[in-house]
């Protein structure tokens, strides 16, 4: 409850609360102790503020600029007292963009933060007694004067002013910018002079610089600088030339004489392409317009290449315009065409005449001569017909086969000096050997194989000379004081590595795909699709080694099963290496106690040198000894893993029963001394497609 006793200033209000034992009780508070309560709090809040806030010094560019800060602050002048983090605030000063921005206020005591405002572009009021003078500053157009060129930046500034016919001013004010306008009074002088220009005749229409002023006689301004003067009359051609006068001054051009203008001749001949001559001056091919001078005869020569030349004389009046048109009699020779086969189509210059034979009658003169037939190989020819002479050509057409074959040679080199000869088998044989033959080993299983990708197989195996262009450190060393290290020897002590190495190498140098795939020195695969060099595959060799004319796989390279060689054929373990090797043939002796100079034998039925005698050969396939039924391999590459190589061929330490077969095999990874190589590549890549 509250009772009041009296009022004014000092009055008190009686608070009347209820003691334990319900009776009331009264309290008295004067407002003057709630005014100082309030005052005590708010000076609490301001004395917390100073403590909290930190000084912040604003130091402003123009020093006139005036800050606002958002929020709570205490300042004098460009000092103030702001709490720690972030505030909003903007400076303002006339003449200068106004800037709105973030601070942060950290707990450093005291920071400074400098404010820099852009001055607002300045205006120029350009006043001159001159319309559409053209104004550039630093180079730029600003503006057309006279007039106010606003949006100048502050500072200093090339200003230049243009009009035609007027020498430019060019000069360098200072603009002053915060937004005010200066003022310039323009006066550009004249850049002409006076000319008295006459003609003959007279009346000539007169032209500066493109614009009509008025007809001979006539008095111009021509520019200081230089203005183009023109003449037009009809029936004359056109004067023109550049002319100057110095400004202010006045001079007489000497009198112009007018040439009389040429006729116009359209010259068109049937069929076009003629070359057109005029006095003996050539003037282009038809159809072609020729100007030529009036009121005289000029003489035309007409030539095309199988026609007659035709000559007109020709004249006009001036300004003329005529034509010549004429029918051009051609040269006709004659050629009698015979097409094989008959019914393919004949072209001339791409328009079809016909199939089969033909005589042709065609203008003097080179023709495209196409013979077509769907199949066939495309041919062409450039013809000449002669019409004081009949003549007389044959065309054969290939198949399509037929023309790539005969793009590919019988026989190719390399580049370090071997050769190669082309083989295009189309043909299934058995590899390996039948139970039953004398002599057979256990790893001769048969395999029925066909060979259709043609091939080009090394006609002597590769030399130690051939080998050291590659590898020149290699030496195939010798035995029992018998040398195999002679240029013309076969490489020996070659690993099937290294020899898959020199294919690559020479494959790069003679610009072909490699063959092999190498990591780390090492032979890791090979891609089939290339035709770049490699070792044979064994039913290559086989077929080149074995395979006769009629299809049958013979026994030993001498063409029949007697053993042993009844004559000298190559070179085996004979009388003179009785004393390298253990077993040797009696009563054989080839003259060579270990290997020969390569091709020191007659050639095998294929015309390749010592594939069953010298040394043995690597192959590129791997070894294995699975036999394979059914459907025979086609271009087989052997399996695509093992640890070891095949080798084929007898070789100079070989001389029995098994090892002279055609079909003995053996395997290895590393060089011996009687161990060679042959190389091998495919035609091309597309070859099984032709």
């Amino acid at each position: 409850m509250v009772d009041e006793k009296q009022s004014g200033p000092l009055a008190v209000t009686e608070f009347t609360p209820l003691d334990t034992a319900g009776a009331r009780r009264k309290i008295r508070l004067s407002p003057v102790y709630l005014g100082l309560g309030v005052v005590l709090a708010f000076a609490m809040l301001v004395f917390a503020y100073l403590l909290a806030a930190r000084a912040v010094v604003f130091n402003l560019d123009p020093g006139s600029a005036t800050t606002s800060i958002s929020g709570l602050s205490f300042h004098i002048g460009n000092n103030f007292l702001l709490l720690p983090g972030q505030h909003r605030v903007r400076v303002e000063a006339d003449g200068y963009h106004a800037l709105d921005t973030a601070i942060d206020v950290t707990g450093a005591r005291t920071q400074e933060v400098e404010i820099v405002l852009d001055p607002l572009p300045g205006k120029l009021m350009v006043n001159s007694g001159l319309d559409d003078i053209e104004v550039f500053i630093g180079g730029v157009a600003a503006g057309i004067a006279p007039g106010l060129i606003e949006d100048i930046p502050r500072g200093s500034h090339i200003v230049e002013f243009r009009k035609y016919r007027y020498f430019p001013l060019r000069q360098e004010m200072e603009i002053e910018g915060l937004g005010r306008t200066q003022s310039v009074d323009l006066h550009l002088e004249p850049a002409w002079g006076q000319m008295q220009i006459s003609s003959v005749p007279e009346d000539a229409e007169v032209l500066i610089d493109g614009q009509p002023v008025g007809n001979t006689p006539l008095m111009v301004e021509v520019l200081e600088t230089g203005t183009l003067l023109t003449l037009a009359k009809k029936g004359y051609k056109t004067w023109e030339r550049q002319v100057s006068v110095q400004a202010g001054s006045t001079e007489s051009h000497p009198t112009i004489e007018l040439v009389v203008a040429d006729g116009i001749v359209d010259v068109s001949t049937s069929p076009a392409g003629a070359h057109v001559s005029v006095d003996g001056e050539f003037r282009g091919t038809t159809p072609v317009s020729v100007e030529i001078s009036p009121l005289r005869e000029h003489r035309f020569e007409l030539f095309l290449e199988g026609y007659r030349k035709t000559v007109r004389n020709v004249q006009t009046e001036p300004e003329a315009h005529s034509s010549l048109a004429v029918d051009l009699a051609p040269i006709i020779g004659r050629i009698q065409l015979t097409v094989t086969p008959p019914d393919a189509e004949v072209t001339v210059n791409g328009r079809s005449l016909g199939s089969g034979n033909l005589t042709l009658a065609l203008t003097a003169r080179e023709h495209e001569l196409t013979v077509r037939k769907a199949g066939f190989e495309t041919r062409t020819e450039t013809i000449r017909p002669r019409p004081d002479l009949d003549q007389s050509l044959d065309i054969r057409l290939l198949t399509i086969e037929q023309a790539y074959w005969a793009t590919r040679p019988a026989q190719i080199s390399t580049s370090v000096g071997g050769s190669l000869k082309l083989f295009r088998p189309a043909r299934t044989f058995t590899l390996g050997a039948a139970r039953r033959e004398p002599g057979r080993r256990a790893n001769e299983a048969q395999r029925n194989v066909r060979l259709e990708r043609p091939f080009y197989l090394g006609i002597h195996e590769i030399k130690n000379g051939e080998f050291r262009q590659f590898k020149s450190e290699h030496t195939s060393s010798a035995v029992r004081g018998q040398t195999l290290d002679m240029d013309d020897q076969p490489a020996v002590k070659v690993s099937w590595n290294d020899t898959a190495l020199f294919c690559n190498w020479l494959s790069r140098r003679d610009g072909l795909p490699v063959f092999y795939v190498v990591e780390d020195g090492q032979v890791t695969a090979w891609d089939p699709e290339s035709h770049g060099y490699r070792l044979p595959t064994e039913a290559e060799w086989a077929f080149v080694a074995r395979i006769g004319p009629d299809g049958d796989a013979m026994m030993f390279p001498w063409g029949t099963a007697v053993y042993p060689p009844p004559d000298v054929l190559e070179n085996y373990a004979d009388q003179g290496a009785a004393d390298i090797v253990t077993f040797v043939l009696s009563n054989y002796d080839d003259g060579f106690p270990v290997s020969a100079a390569v091709g020191s034998f007659r050639p095998n039925h294929n015309g390749i040198y010592d594939m069953s005698g010298n040394v043995s050969e690597w192959i590129n396939d791997y070894f294995e000894i699975r036999p394979v039924r059914g459907e025979p391999l086609l271009d087989p590459t052997g399996p695509e893993s093992g640890d070891r190589h095949v080798i084929r061929g007898a070789s100079w330490a070989r001389a029995s029963r098994s090892e002279l077969r055609l079909a003995y095999r053996n395997a290895g990874r590393d060089g011996d001394l009687e161990t060679g190589f042959r190389i091998a590549r495919y035609v091309d890549k597309a070859m099984a497609e032709p």
